[in-house]
């Protein structure tokens, strides 16, 4: 079955067409949520993403991917906790690649996405929402432009923006150090970056539907 047929199916009340959809679509929601709140409470914000998505009335309407629809909701999501704690999280380690080098990649290589990752945090939040969007799970332009409900050039614009000052608040916190990394391809880095969130956090799931 489809996205749209499962989430129909669901709201009919079949808890196994929800429970298909989260799974299919959990870990790019929780990497939403991730590094913006700490693990437990993206767990609880990713449940309340699929719980709104359900109670909707409105549905998705086939405009756009199903998978903007869900991200869209889980914004949503977000911008209501940030008002109910009237804050973010600060980023702490759990939201950054792991310490130890992987097997493939050598320490320096390690340090430098602990730099872009740490940087990505130190945006704006619509700055980091729109280059992991963009970048994680690979959302056009026109399927930005209608979640941030802006004209497509100004989504392209604010990414173009956004990128910079990612590049721009990378190259400061490498100056800090005893050695500065090399950045030269962000996008090799934004999508290491996203296989170690997979590999830490990619099989945590939310529980029934």
């Amino acid at each position: 079955m489809d996205d749209d047929a499962l989430l129909t199916s669901w709201r009919a009340g079949r808890r196994e067409a929800g429970q298909a959809l989260i799974e299919r679509h959990y870990a790019a929601v929780f990497r939403f949520f991730h590094g913006k709140a700490p693990p437990p409470v993206c767990e609880d914000l990713a449940q309340k993403t699929f719980e709104t998505l359900c109670r909707r009335q409105e549905g998705f309407r086939g405009e756009g991917s199903f998978r903007a629809y869900l991200l869209g909701v889980a914004r949503f999501v977000l911008m209501g906790w940030s008002r109910r704690e009237r804050r973010f999280e600060a980023i702490d380690d759990s939201a950054l690649p792991a310490a130890d080098p992987s097997p493939s990649g050598t320490l320096a290589q390690q340090e430098t996405l602990r730099l872009v990752a740490t940087a990505l945090r130190g945006l704006d939040l619509d700055d980091q929402i729109l280059i992991e969007l963009k970048d994680w799970e690979g959302l056009a332009q026109a399927e930005l432009a209608a979640l941030f409900k802006v004209p497509q050039p100004t989504v392209a614009r604010r990414l173009q923006r956004a990128r910079g000052r990612l590049r721009a608040a990378v190259d400061a916190l490498a100056a800090g150090t005893s050695h500065a990394p090399a950045l030269r391809d962000l996008d090799s880095c934004l999508a290491s970056i996203r296989a170690d969130i997979e590999a830490r956090f990619g099989r945590v799931r939310v529980e029934g539907a």
